[in-house]
């Protein structure tokens, strides 16, 4: 449910903030409910002339605030749904120039795939023997989906991929020959897996009148669901040692 404003540079509309309000309002009647994160026209920081934006990509860019790395890789999945798309082309590209060879800012961004911590050892071992008394939880998001998808990331900035989705980006970067065929096959199949789980874990949590979350129980998990979800831990752990390898983030 992000969403954004870019505004050619000099236009002043003094009922901008009602309109902001009343889409954001209309998102909310359709379904989609605010973004945790803020990412939305409501926000100023989301809602810039181009100038102005630009000014604060380089403040993600340059300056020492983490969360940065992770508005800028969340600005380059943008698309342009309405109005002059060359405002966002130019944004794009003004990002893209600066960071194409800014070797460090793009291995900050890539260290983000760390910021979630793993299941311990013993969790993992234990994970195709839970029985039906345990009650440990598992972030489909944090811990599954986010890895691969900000790897692709920045993958696809340092190489000016102009593919948006994860799964083109994945594709892309195989036929570049920077990922392992193997690894991109393994990586599109776990994704794909880790999606259908998220969608029939939160069809059982609104049947249940529970919170939609990311949050799968894992005693609600058939043996052959976790037996899936510890080959796909396998192969996320797999691309984000070849992340880490690829961006020296051991070193």
């Amino acid at each position: 449910q992000d969403n954004a404003l870019l505004l050619r540079d000099g236009y002043l509309h003094p009922p901008l903030a009602d309109i902001t309000q009343q889409f954001s309002t209309a998102l909310l009647g359709f379904g989609y409910p605010p973004c945790p994160g803020h990412i939305m026209v409501t926000n100023p920081m989301w809602c810039q002339s181009l100038g102005a934006f630009r000014q604060t990509i380089g403040q993600w860019l340059y300056a020492d605030n983490p969360e940065g790395k992770m508005h800028l890789a969340i600005f380059m999945d943008a698309r342009a749904v309405a109005g002059d798309a060359t405002l966002l082309q130019n944004a794009r590209n003004f990002a893209l120039n600066r960071a194409i060879g800014s070797n460090t800012f793009i291995s900050r961004m890539a260290s983000a795939i760390d910021q979630f911590a793993e299941p311990s050892s013993a969790w993992w071992s234990r994970l195709p023997l839970l029985g039906s008394r345990e009650s440990e939880t598992f972030d489909l998001k944090k811990i599954g989906t986010f890895p691969i998808v900000h790897g692709a990331r920045a993958l696809a900035l340092e190489y000016r991929l102009e593919a948006l989705g994860t799964v083109a980006r994945l594709q892309a970067l195989a036929h570049l020959q920077v990922l392992p065929t193997a690894l991109e096959r393994d990586l599109v199949e776990t994704l794909h897996m880790l999606m259908t789980l998220k969608l029939r874990n939160n069809l059982r949590q609104r049947a249940l009148g529970q919170a939609i979350s990311n949050l799968v129980e894992l005693n609600s998990l058939g043996t052959l669901e976790r037996d899936q979800l510890t080959d796909a831990l396998g192969i996320i752990r797999q691309f984000k040692q070849f992340l880490r390898q690829h961006y020296r983030l051991e070193s």
